[in-house]
């Protein structure tokens, strides 16, 4: 795709857009009362703006809304004068922005577009069309009316462009606060729809909640402005209780089981559709950051794991309670166990958040089997089978939706997810490279020996490394012994922590220490009394290491690099 051209623009630079936008929804003053002064400068500088090109719509709206109030508050205007202003400045932003969704061919219900393409409440149609094929509305409803219009325009144009603008500068705190708390709000009246819908049994149809659900998510990225804000916005909101792990401690997943049947339908029917669709878009818009693209589920999953591994780092001071962090492990269980479903069987979900469409529904008037009959009289060259299949294969493969993760991905999680297991053993981590070594062969030949390490630590109960000790003994390729570990110690370790667990150096230290002696094949601190000083790079005594790695640990078989 080429690269998008340049768009001119009437001012100068950002600082002078948010200076207009500043001066028109200036803050009250100390009585109270709108700075009349501020926005007539407002109105000036639109005036050089319109001498040096067209402006947008939306601008052209805020500018003739904003001279009626003006005119409104300075000038001595009959009440039939007011209302024939303000009707025109209505009438003009309602069409402005409806006419350029009409097709030249067949004119749609302005109601219709205004509603559905451009985002407007019904009654701003209404409005219009009263004032202008009926009696004029009253200057009290004219000018509530008009306050509201404002009001829409600040949240659906002005918000977004000054996001946009501000790109290249550090957003503030204060930004960022309001973008957050914007977000949390949308997603808080979602889940509480949704909710409601559920309890009462009224769902709407697959279609309708298509079309709900995609305004949400444009409004979502109206509010942040880009892929990356959105995303850093976004995914921090939703692993907060009462998001995609309730506050409620007893609709959390339990560890004996570790899926997310106790969370009900909210699963199905609001949390996975809303994340597929912001999935497809964000990999519609081709968002990238640090020159790498954006994936909402990358994204989403980096950050459960990150709640994972701040619960398991010894330094940390604090942890969630362990049905918080549990459900988290479910749902990154979940969504894994998904993409690989995806990849060996694709369905399609009741709601239809993973769609693949049959090979045949592809393919308009697709022939019958008599049609494909060799006494068949039409003269119109038929395709071999192959090629109808292979015409199938590329149709369905165009109409897929985008894979969950990438084999890049998956690799990315696995190595998390190992390194720290390996500085500090965690049953929680580990039960994330079960769930991938279960539907992923290669990986888990791979990793097979590093999964034996970390699964007799997790036996021996040795959470961290001592500095000094002796190599463990070599182990075997099959990780299969152990791979009920870690489910095991989840199961164990998360019994009686429905309260707030509190991880301390001392309590740490204290618990290292009495596994490392207990513990058979792993490390173990050496005397202190007996130790003496030794040349750099060898052990007690003045031996020298051997610091190879058992054939098992080291590089690949050469079998398996020379294919034979």
């Amino acid at each position: 795709m080429p690269p998008k051209l340049p768009k001119l623009v009437p001012w100068h630079s950002p600082a002078e857009f948010i200076q207009v936008y500043e001066w028109f929804y200036p803050s009250p003053l100390e009585d109270g009362t709108t700075d009349i002064r501020a926005q007539e400068c407002a109105l000036r500088r639109i005036r050089a703006w319109e001498a040096r090109g067209k402006l947008p719509h939306a601008i052209d709206s805020t500018a003739a809304f904003v001279q009626a109030v003006v005119r409104d508050w300075t000038q001595n205007l009959t009440d039939q004068e007011l209302r024939l202003m303000y009707s025109m400045v209505f009438i003009r932003f309602v069409n402005g922005y409806v006419d350029a969704f009409q097709s030249a061919k067949t004119a749609k219900s302005i109601a219709y577009l205004a509603v559905e393409k451009v985002g407007m409440p019904v009654w701003f149609v209404e409005l219009r069309h009263t004032a202008t094929h009926d009696y004029l509305p009253s200057l009290a409803i004219l000018r509530s009316a008009t306050h509201q219009a404002l009001a829409w325009i600040n949240e659906n144009y002005w918000m977004p462009q000054l996001v946009s603008v501000r790109l290249d500068e550090k957003p503030s705190e204060e930004m960022k606060s309001a973008m957050s708390d914007d977000v949390r709000q949308i997603m808080e009246a979602h889940r509480t729809i949704k909710e409601k819908q559920i309890e009462e049994n009224s769902l709407p149809q697959p279609k309708q909640e298509h079309i709900v659900i995609s305004r949400l998510v444009r409004e979502l990225v109206k509010r942040c402005g880009s892929g990356d804000e959105l995303l850093d916005t976004l995914v921090p909101i939703l692993l907060e209780p009462g998001m995609l792990v309730p506050k409620s401690k007893k609709m959390r997943a339990s560890a004996r089981d570790l899926n997310l049947d106790s969370l009900g339908r909210m699963v199905d029917y609001c949390w996975m559709p809303l994340m597929a669709r912001l999935h497809l878009d964000l990999s519609a818009m081709s968002s990238t950051k640090d020159g790498e693209v954006l994936s909402f589920w990358v994204s989403l999953v980096n950050g459960m794991l990150d709640k994972l591994i701040e619960a398991n780092a010894p330094s940390g001071t604090t942890a969630k309670a362990g049905s918080y962090l549990i459900t988290i492990l479910a749902w990154i269980k979940h969504l894994l166990k998904l993409h690989y479903d995806s990849l060996h069987t694709p369905t399609k979900h009741p709601r239809g958040f993973l769609t693949s469409p049959s090979p045949l529904s592809s393919i308009p008037n697709s022939p019958s089997l008599s049609n494909l009959s060799v006494n068949s009289p039409t003269a119109t060259p038929r395709l071999s089978v192959a090629a109808m299949a292979a015409q199938l294969v590329a149709e369905q493969a165009a109409q897929q939706p985008p894979a969950m993760f990438d084999n890049d991905d998956i690799i990315n999680i696995v190595e998390d997810c190992l390194e720290n297991s390996l500085t500090n053993v965690s049953p929680l981590l580990r039960s994330v490279l079960n769930t991938v070594i279960e539907s992923d062969a290669e990986i888990k030949e791979r990793i097979g020996p590093i999964l034996k390490q970390i699964d007799q630590r997790l036996v021996s109960g040795a959470s961290t490394s001592a500095p000094v000790a002796t190599a463990p003994t070599p182990v075997s390729h099959d990780p299969a012994p152990g791979w009920e570990v870690a489910e095991q110690s989840v199961a164990t370790s998360s019994e009686g922590l429905d309260v707030e667990m509190t991880d301390t150096t001392e309590t740490m230290t204290q618990a290292t220490n009495h596994n490392s002696v207990e513990a058979t094949g792993s490390w173990t601190m050496f005397d202190a009394e007996t130790w003496r000083p030794c040349p750099i790079g060898c052990l007690p005594g003045g031996i020298l290491p051997d610091l190879s790695l058992p054939w098992e640990l080291d590089s690949p078989p050469i079998a398996d690099l020379t294919g034979y």
